[in-house]
């Protein structure tokens, strides 16, 4: 997987992201890591509305050369006209990121659709592409139950899901097939966990002791293999060839640039075995804060 193929994640540029609430990235640290990403030529960006003051932050940098995708957040429960708030929401995020044009949008809330105006709110996305503001529309899924029941209805042009060493949901039930069989591209997120995979056991947060078992056999195997935690990650999502996208997030320009450096050294060298179907350790919106 050639590093085209990554998006850089802006999730944490916000304030009280991730497992610890983190404080954000500043315009200074912000504007370093996009000079690494104009000199290798990375152009994809992933980002989203309801990230606090992210898109703004953004827009300060000269995007005109980039990939950008969004997403939508929730439709309030009492909206009364779903064509003016999606409409608000679109001409806000784009007027922030000081853009003409998406390249993507997805739902940040796909179970808008199952409900009472579910056609109404995807015959807008549609006007959205038939009128060149996006080129692609998709939907971001945590729940793979809702994913069914979305495909079964709709048609998209990307799908959004989280994808990692402990979390191999897209490889049950034949998903991965079933999507692509879709024409669908693929996009995978959390590959790092929010960061978990990445620490020592040590020093991860008192809630995730209880699955203390996985994650020492995850440091073991990285220890006996003589491998970083972050090149097993990265080869385990590159071994996946018909998966078309993988987002990444880093905290300043020295994680990205560690990431690029182990990007040019990708084996199919990462752990078989080592997984869990738990969803309150593998969805983060089950986690507790500690």
């Amino acid at each position: 997987m050639g590093k085209e193929k990554f998006s850089l994640g802006t999730a944490n540029f916000a304030k009280a992201y991730g497992i610890e609430n983190g404080k954000g990235l500043s315009s200074s640290k912000i504007n370093k890591i996009f000079n690494i990403l104009k000199k290798n030529k990375l152009r994809n960006i992933d980002t989203a509305f309801s990230y606090r003051e992210v898109e703004k932050k953004l827009g300060y940098q000269n995007l005109k050369n980039f990939f950008i995708y969004s997403k939508i957040p929730r439709v309030p429960k009492k909206c009364k006209n779903i064509e003016e708030w999606l409409d608000g929401i679109i001409k806000k995020s784009l007027s922030d990121l000081r853009l003409k044009t998406f390249e993507g949008i997805y739902l940040h809330h796909p179970e808008d659709l199952l409900k009472k105006n579910g056609d109404i709110l995807y015959k807008n996305l549609l006007n959205l592409k038939e009128n060149e503001i996006v080129k692609k529309i998709g939907v971001s899924i945590y729940s793979y139950l809702t994913l069914d029941k979305v495909l079964n209805k709709y048609k998209f042009d990307v799908v959004q899901l989280p994808f990692n060493i402990f979390d191999r949901r897209l490889l049950t039930n034949k998903y991965f097939q079933k999507i692509k069989n879709k024409e669908i591209e693929i996009h995978i997120r959390s590959i790092f966990l929010q960061g978990l995979l990445l620490r020592d056991y040590k020093k991860i947060p008192k809630y995730f002791k209880k699955w203390k078992r996985i994650f020492l056999s995850w440091e073991k195997w990285c220890e006996k293999k003589n491998i970083s935690k972050l090149q097993s990650c990265l080869n385990f999502v590159s071994s996946y060839k018909k998966i078309d996208k993988v987002i990444i997030g880093v905290a300043d320009e020295k994680e990205l640039i560690q990431i690029l450096k182990c990007i040019k050294k990708i084996s199919k060298n990462y752990p078989k075995k080592i997984f869990s179907n738990d969803i309150k350790l593998i969805d983060s919106r089950k986690w507790k804060k500690t």
